[in-house]
C-alpha cells in the first residue's frame, strides 16, 4: 500500500528544496507539494513494464491526489522519440519520463528538456546511482549478467568473467541479444571494446556466439536447453527463475556492468510540480522495492531492497562504460559489430 503520507509528507522533513528559480512557489518541497496539488495531473511516459508499473502507479494517484496518466509507448528510444515528436509538433506531452537506458537521459539533458527541481529523494541514492548529471536522476537498473541453464552447467562450473566468454570451452554455447533491439547490448559491446578492444568481439566471433533478436528469444532458448548460456539483462533470469526455469546468474568478476535506468522531468511541463513529486515517489524505497520484487530490477535508493535472491549492489564490483561516447558513437559500435559478427 502507497500511504498518503509517504507520497506526499514523507520527503518533508528533508528540508528546503528550490524546483525551479523561476518558479517564485516553489521555494521549498512543501510548497512543491501544495503545488502539485493545485495542478491535480501529470503526464508520464514509461519504457518500464506496463502490467507492474500501471497498478502501482494508479495508487500513487489516489493516495496523493494526483491524476496521472499512464503510458508505455515502447522501450527507451521509443519513448524519447515519441516525447520529441510531440515536442516539435507543439502537441502535449509528457510530465516524466522513465527511460532504460541513461545514455537516454543524456540526449534529452543535452537538448534541453530535462528540468533540474531538487528532489528530497536524491540524498537517499546509493553509490552506484550517484547524481552526476543534473537532470538526469536515476531510478535504478540491471546487471548484464550470464544466465546459464543449470542442468546443462552444473554450479560451480561455467564462465565466471566476461572474458571468459572468447574461452574455446564454450564454442558454439553462448548466445547474446541483438544490440539494434536492446540498448543494454550495445552498452556491454561498448565496455567489452573499452577494456579489450575490437579483437575481443573478433574472437567472440571465432568463438562461435550466436545472436537472437531479442534478450528474452535468447534467454527462451537457454532456458530450453537449446544453449547453456546467454548474456544480458537480469531481468530476463529473473523472471525465468521466478518460473521455475532452471536458470542461474553469474555476475561477472572482471566488472559487471549495470545499465542504469533513469528519469527527466520535462523542462516543457505545465504540471512542474506534480512532474516532481510524482518523480520524487519513483526515487522513493517503497515504489522502488515494490518494482523490484515483480521485475528484478535494482532501486537506486539505499533503503531500496534488492530483488529476491540477488545481491546487493553495494557486493558488486561494477564497471561503468563511458556513456557520452556511446551516446555519440551508438550508430558506430553497432555498425562495427555487425560487421564483425555477421
Amino acid at each position: 500500500m502507497i500511504h498518503r503520507r509517504a507520497v506526499l509528507g514523507g520527503a518533508l522533513a528533508a528540508g528546503a528544496a528550490t524546483l525551479l528559480p523561476s518558479l517564485p512557489w516553489a521555494a521549498d518541497w512543501s510548497a512543491t507539494v501544495a503545488a502539485a496539488r493545485k495542478e491535480k495531473r501529470a503526464v508520464f511516459y514509461s519504457s518500464g513494464i506496463a502490467r507492474v508499473e500501471e497498478p502501482v502507479i494508479a495508487r500513487f494517484s489516489k493516495e496523493s491526489g494526483i491524476a496521472v496518466e499512464y503510458a508505455r509507448p515502447g522501450g527507451g528510444e521509443i519513448v524519447i522519440r515519441k516525447y520529441e515528436q510531440e515536442l516539435t509538433g507543439g502537441a502535449a506531452t509528457a510530465d516524466v519520463c522513465l527511460l532504460s537506458e541513461y545514455a537516454l537521459g543524456l540526449y534529452a539533458r543535452d537538448r534541453g528538456w530535462a528540468a533540474t527541481p531538487d528532489l528530497p529523494n536524491v540524498a537517499k541514492l546509493g553509490k552506484a546511482f550517484a547524481m552526476t548529471d543534473a537532470g538526469v536522476y536515476p531510478t535504478g537498473g540491471l546487471a548484464l549478467v550470464i544466465a546459464v541453464n543449470s542442468t546443462m552447467i552444473p554450479a560451480g562450473q561455467g564462465p565466471r568473467t566476461y572474458a571468459d566468454l572468447v574461452d574455446p570451452r564454450y564454442k558454439g554455447q553462448i548466445l547474446f541479444g541483438a544490440p539494434e533491439n536492446a540498448g543494454s547490448t550495445t552498452l556491454l559491446i561498448k565496455a567489452l571494446v573499452e577494456q579489450h578492444g575490437w579483437d575481443f568481439v573478433k574472437a567472440l566471433r571465432a568463438n562461435e556466439v550466436g545472436e537472437m533478436r531479442l534478450q528474452a528469444e535468447a534467454m527462451q532458448a537457454v532456458a530450453r536447453g537449446e544453449k547453456p548460456i546467454c548474456v544480458l539483462s537480469q531481468g530476463w533470469g529473473y523472471l525465468y527463475r521466478q518460473q521455475n526455469a532452471p536458470i542461474r546468474m553469474i555476475f561477472p568478476a572482471d566488472g559487471t556492468v549495470m545499465a542504469r535506468y533513469c528519469l527527466f522531468v520535462s523542462s516543457k511541463s505545465p504540471q512542474p510540480a506534480a512532474a516532481a513529486v510524482l518523480a520524487n515517489h519513483m526515487l522513493s524505497a517503497e515504489f522502488q522495492t515494490t518494482i523490484a520484487d515483480q521485475m528484478g530490477t535494482y532501486g537506486s535508493n539505499t533503503e531500496a531492497l534488492p530483488p529476491k535472491g540477488l545481491p546487493f549492489v553495494a557486493d558488486l564490483k561494477l564497471y561503468e562504460p563511458d556513456l557520452v561516447e556511446l551516446t555519440a558513437k551508438r550508430g558506430e559500435i553497432i555498425e562495427t559489430w555487425r560487421k564483425i559478427m555477421s
